[in-house]
């Protein structure tokens, strides 16, 4: 498939020949964004390992239909499995992270904050930052031909979320000022949690809670990275070392 043909994620199963309708916002971004015609050819993506090859059959103002004409097994997805806790950061770097962890390979981000943060004591609609953020990872997989949409888990206290690992994930804490690397680990690993903290970082007693819950304590070299290029940094280097970097 032609990869310059435009894609859009729908949540549809899809049937070959079948005729499928169009949400309003893929509406929009078809006839006002990429401004297609009437037998112009999408490629759609829908959370699986397929991809759809579909031709545009109707338009109108407000309603486009699609014909499903080919698919195609295309699976890109990295070896390495890999939750990220993130805790929340401002608006921007949140969203900064997620595009570019999404782009990376990630499986899972859980965004963490500890009690009577800012977060939780500004009572912040937690529905619509997830609904931002799941956008957010639609548009990252959909310019970076990814078909399997990470998850965006719901917000939840840190230690709570430490505490209620209950998986064989190999479990990594970033801090400064930890004497072990990513090249202290040995292959083959599979699964990987690891938390990220944000602009204030960890304070010793965080570090050491989160240690008992299972958690290794690493660097990621000598300087002290922003919150947003740590987890970028970390992801990259799990990614060279276990997964298809």
């Amino acid at each position: 498939m032609n990869k310059n043909i435009p894609r859009i994620y729908m949540q549809d199963s899809f049937n070959i020949n079948n005729i499928y309708v169009l949400s309003e916002s893929n509406v929009h971004y078809i006839q006002k964004v990429l401004r297609m015609k009437i037998q112009d050819t999408l490629e759609i993506f829908n959370d699986t390992n397929y991809i759809f090859l579909a031709q545009i059959i109707y338009i109108s103002k407000k309603k486009i239909e699609i014909k499903i004409i080919e698919n195609k097994l295309k699976n890109i997805e990295s070896p390495i499995h890999i939750h990220l806790g993130q805790v929340i950061s401002t608006n921007e770097k949140m969203d900064f992270t997620i595009q570019k962890s999404t782009e990376m390979g990630i499986n899972i981000v859980t965004p963490l904050f500890f009690k009577n943060s800012y977060f939780q004591k500004k009572n912040i609609n937690i529905s619509k930052k997830i609904q931002r953020w799941k956008k957010i990872a639609i548009s990252a997989c959909q310019q970076c031909n990814r078909n399997i949409l990470p998850k965006i888990k719901n917000p939840t206290d840190i230690f709570s979320w430490c505490k209620n690992n209950k998986y064989n994930d190999i479990k990594i804490v970033f801090h400064p000022k930890s004497i072990l690397t990513i090249h202290h680990l040995i292959k083959p690993i599979k699964y990987i949690r690891i938390i990220i903290g944000s602009e204030r970082g960890f304070s010793a007693d965080e570090i050491q809670k989160i240690i008992k819950y299972g958690f290794i304590s690493m660097r990621l070299g000598p300087r002290i990275l922003r919150t947003e290029t740590a987890s970028i940094a970390a992801i990259t280097a799990l990614q060279t070392k276990f997964g298809d970097f």
